[in-house]
């Protein structure tokens, strides 16, 4: 069984800030800082917003979401509907998601993975009916032995 959804990866949500932010100490200087690449001779940085914002998600939802962490890296909300609680984190590069992605799914359960965002929610129906709305794949976890 998932844990609640209520703030399940706030632990895991400071792991994966550090780890951003250590990587971003050993990237070349401007790695991070949101410079275009082009500066450096190279194509244009991608753009550091996700696809798909967390207001958006949760209209398709049918709720209207909190934003409860907003930093440079992610940002992460969610909102109550008959369906449960959804949480929303949205991504500014894909090795940030794939890296909290790594991490939450130690805890189990389902996610509906987009372009740089993640949507959880205690029913993978719930999840599997929102992806008809917004795309997305559907990943799961796997819990601890032992983890309730």
């Amino acid at each position: 069984m998932p844990p609640s959804t209520a703030r399940p990866h706030s632990r895991v949500l400071r792991t994966v800030v550090v780890t951003v932010a250590a990587a971003c100490a050993l990237l070349p200087a401007g790695g991070c800082a949101g410079s275009p690449a082009a500066s450096h001779g190279g194509p244009a940085q991608e753009s550091r917003a996700p696809s798909t914002s967390i207001e958006e998600i949760a209209a398709a939802v049918g709720c209207t979401a909190q934003v409860d962490i907003q930093a440079e890296e992610l940002r992460e909300g969610g909102c109550q509907t008959e369906q449960g609680a959804f949480r929303m984190v949205t991504f500014a590069a894909d090795e940030g998601m794939r890296s909290w992605l790594t991490e939450a799914r130690m805890y189990g359960g389902t996610y509906l993975v987009g372009s740089r965002w993640v949507v959880t929610t205690p029913s993978a129906d719930a999840l599997t009916a929102l992806r008809g709305r917004i795309g997305g794949a559907l990943e799961s976890g796997s819990a601890h032995e032992g983890h309730h």
